[in-house]
This record gives structure tokens, C-alpha cells and sequence, in this order.
């Protein structure tokens, strides 16, 4: 995970990859907005979903039960 700070030194987002054997998954959280992107990677097709708003944490795409 690489973590982007400001000049005070405060966390203002995040960028995390997740790579399988069938996908490639990019998650970017700047602020208020985030973006997803997935890649197949037997196809090369991508996908690219935006949200505005509060942001996401890492456990809203991990797949872990709230």
C-alpha cells in the first residue's frame, strides 16, 4: 500500500494493487474520491468505476463482513 501525505505530513489518500491469476485490481482513494480499476488479464479488458464522497477504506473491497 502506498500511502500519499500532504506537506504537514497528514494522510490525504491511499493506493493499493491486487493481482490474480485472472485480474489485475487497482484501488485509488484521494480525498473524497475513489477509483477502481480491473483489468482481466486473459483479455486485457478494463474497467474503471469512480466514487465521489467518503472515501474508501481498505476493508470496504478486502471482502470482509461489517
Amino acid at each position: 500500500m502506498l500511502i500519499t501525505k500532504n506537506n504537514s505530513g497528514e494522510v490525504v489518500g491511499w493506493r493499493e494493487t491486487y493481482v490474480s491469476k485472472d485480474e489485475s485490481v487497482d484501488v485509488s482513494v484521494h480525498g473524497t474520491v475513489s477509483t477502481i480499476t480491473t483489468r482481466d488479464r486473459n483479455t486485457g479488458k478494463v474497467d474503471v468505476k469512480t466514487f465521489f464522497g467518503k472515501p474508501l477504506l481498505p476493508s470496504d473491497i478486502s471482502g470482509s463482513k461489517k
